[in-house]
């Protein structure tokens, strides 16, 4: 494995064999079977996830944390966020941003048709922060077990006792562990790619309603006005400071990874044009 690729392991305790059955007979969870075992005399469930901390990274440079609800098992078993096809192009949308440029390798290697060396060379490049950029990107998931869709977790832990034990396993957990690397890094800013993710870290379980099509709207007037006081004021609910011992994390919604590949009128990618404003609010 890789410096992105990690294994861990979980306790289910009397969700074992009905988690074990799901993963193993289910077609939805057919990937997630192959990156994963389980353990019956631990109860446990162990498997592979993905995570990119660089490390070294230069102090001069603004530690920002790109994070998503869970990763992909395809893009695990690739060995780097977002590598199954209909996601690669998130690597375009994200060197498409004014504020980082990739070197001639990487533009070539996202540009280009995927191989199987592309997860390697963007992984050794955003692991050394090997791009022109004030900001130093991390990336990681909230939750750190892979499924095909974030729902499908609702189907591994269903009714209140798979809720209470998906919160124990992977929620707190997976918090715990964002503040910690924050922490280790002075990391101040969060942008989220997934709603529900980021309801769930900013305690709110009724704001960012509508949030893409509310993000585009508010995109097609700034391209046309460029008031960014009126763009952040349309979306105020997208952007949360929480407090934690003291310390403030201020967390962005960004446009949904889904989208990514949206053009405005004018020819530019929604999705590029959110990170940049949020790229530009951080800095």
């Amino acid at each position: 494995m890789n410096n992105i690729i990690r294994e861990q392991t979980i306790i289910l305790n009397d969700q074992f064999n009905f988690i074990k059955n799901t993963i193993n007979d289910h077609n939805d969870f057919k990937n997630l079977s192959q990156i994963c075992s389980f353990k019956d005399e631990q109860k446990s469930l162990t498997f592979k996830t993905e995570k990119i901390h660089p490390k070294n990274i230069d102090e001069k440079t603004i530690s920002i944390m790109l994070l998503f609800s869970n990763p992909h098992p395809s893009s695990v078993k690739a060995g780097m966020f977002l590598s199954e096809p209909h996601s690669q192009s998130f690597w375009k949308r994200i060197f498409e941003c004014k504020h980082i440029t990739a070197t001639e390798e990487i533009d070539c290697a996202i540009n280009n048709k995927w191989t199987n060396k592309t997860p390697d060379l963007l992984s050794e490049c955003l692991l050394s922060c090997s791009y022109e950029s004030r900001f130093s990107l991390f990336f990681d998931c909230l939750e750190s077990l892979p499924t095909n869709q974030y729902g499908d977790l609702i189907k591994l832990f269903p009714k209140k006792n798979g809720r209470a034990l998906r919160k124990q396993a992977l929620q707190e957990p997976g918090f715990q562990n964002l503040i910690e690397i924050s922490q280790q890094n002075n990391i101040k800013s969060w942008i989220v790619f997934s709603a529900e993710a980021y309801r769930y870290l900013v305690g709110k379980k009724d704001i960012a309603k509508n949030a893409p099509n509310r993000i585009c709207s508010a995109i097609d007037d700034y391209l046309v006005k460029r008031d960014t006081i009126k763009f952040w004021d349309s979306l105020e609910d997208l952007k949360r400071t929480i407090q934690y011992e003291k310390k403030s994390i201020t967390i962005y919604l960004s446009l949904i990874a889904r989208r990514k590949n949206w053009k405005a009128e004018n020819g530019e990618k929604y999705f590029t044009v959110m990170l940049n404003q949020i790229f530009g609010h951080i800095s």
